[in-house]
């Protein structure tokens, strides 16, 4: 099922799509899980670059995703002790495609695949997100997506030369598709080690590596066609932050205020990675159970208690980012299907917040 492969002199590295996938063939969804746990080892050394990787090239067919989960598609969740769950976060990998620029986004979950913390035995709860969270595509990433694709398409240009930095990335797909939205350079970043293995190896898929990796492939004659991206461990807090000081243009995440205890953690980290003009996308999505608008008034009450970020009212023409929006929240709902309203709507619905950093005042 393999079409080509391409030695050179490392046994084991990564697996990189190229331009002649072909559409024709489609694995099963046992192949899927045989390729996702093999590729999965590759990525489990940080330091692992572009020209190591591109050392075997392999010309894979789309792997089909059943009809329910298909094109980032939003199911209903059950609870599960710890975490809530789906049908789709079982699933090897989920992919979605961008209206703006038609590119198929792909991206690997780590809820099915052969943990090579456990010697390439699958563990028990492979197939649960219950205290790993961060390695399933959730459906307010879904919708983060969505809303970053279509923002692109009505802004032309938004993302363009921008360093967009991700907060608890999960699977990175929201950092994937701002590089193909034209971001310059996208960090991907969660508190969690195994996580971030997880999107950088989502990352490279998707063919997005860091600056050295991109220096490497050319160098080596490699024409990688790699853009510029890197998924690092960020814990919140003004001391690990500061590492990022002033990095970022645009700041993104989705459901990061479930913990109450983390908010004043989450501030500080706002705050200091985001650069003076920047501006802060924060999607959260209600649960079974969880109140998203009492969540998400409690954190913004933090943020004024800290008094370096405020909301951005829509419509305030000095400072909303927006030429030809009005409504986040109207304009992603028009990507939603009649069942995905239903079942957005049965937990309470979603809110979008912009902030920004208040102006100083002279003296």
């Amino acid at each position: 099922q393999i079409n080509k492969y391409k030695y050179n002199h490392k046994p084991t590295v990564n697996m990189v799509p190229t331009t002649r996938t072909t559409h024709k063939n489609r694995r099963t969804l046992l192949l899927q899980t045989a390729f996702a746990s093999l590729s999965l080892s590759c990525f489990s050394n940080p330091h692992m670059n572009i020209a190591t990787a591109m050392d075997v090239v392999v010309a894979a067919p789309m792997l089909t995703e059943p009809v329910e989960c298909s094109d980032g598609a939003i199911l209903a969740e059950s609870a599960v002790p710890g975490a809530y769950q789906q049908i789709c976060m079982g699933l090897p990998a989920r992919s979605i495609t961008l209206k703006t620029t038609g590119d198929t986004i792909r991206v690997f979950q780590g809820t099915s695949s052969d943990s090579h913390e456990s010697g390439g035995r699958k563990k028990e709860n492979d197939a649960s997100v219950a205290g790993r969270t961060g390695v399933a595509l959730w459906n307010s990433g879904i919708l983060l997506t969505r809303l970053l694709d279509a923002i692109a398409t009505k802004e032309s240009g938004f993302f363009n030369g921008k360093t967009v930095l991700e907060l608890g990335c999960g699977t990175a797909l929201a950092s994937v598709a701002a590089s193909k939205l034209g971001a310059e350079h996208v960090i991907a970043t969660d508190g969690n080690e195994e996580v971030c293995n997880l999107a950088r190896r989502n990352l490279y898929y998707n063919a997005i590596g860091t600056g050295s990796e991109l220096g490497a492939g050319l160098e080596g004659g490699l024409d990688t066609g790699i853009r510029r991206g890197e998924a690092n461990l960020l814990k919140w807090g003004l001391l690990d932050a500061a590492d990022y000081y002033d990095a970022a243009d645009v700041i993104i995440g989705s459901d990061l205020t479930y913990n109450s205890g983390s908010w004043g953690l989450l501030a500080e980290t706002l705050d200091a990675v985001l650069k003076p003009n920047g501006i802060v996308l924060y999607l959260t999505l209600g649960h079974a159970g969880f109140n998203v608008s009492g969540e998400l008034g409690g954190f913004l009450t933090v943020v004024e208690s800290k008094g370096a970020l405020d909301v951005v009212k829509e419509g305030d023409p000095a400072r909303w980012p927006f030429l030809n929006i009005s409504s986040l929240e109207m304009f992603l709902g028009k990507s939603l299907t009649s069942q995905e309203r239903d079942v957005i709507s049965a937990t309470g619905g979603y809110k979008i917040v912009v902030l920004k950093k208040k102006k100083r005042s002279r003296r």
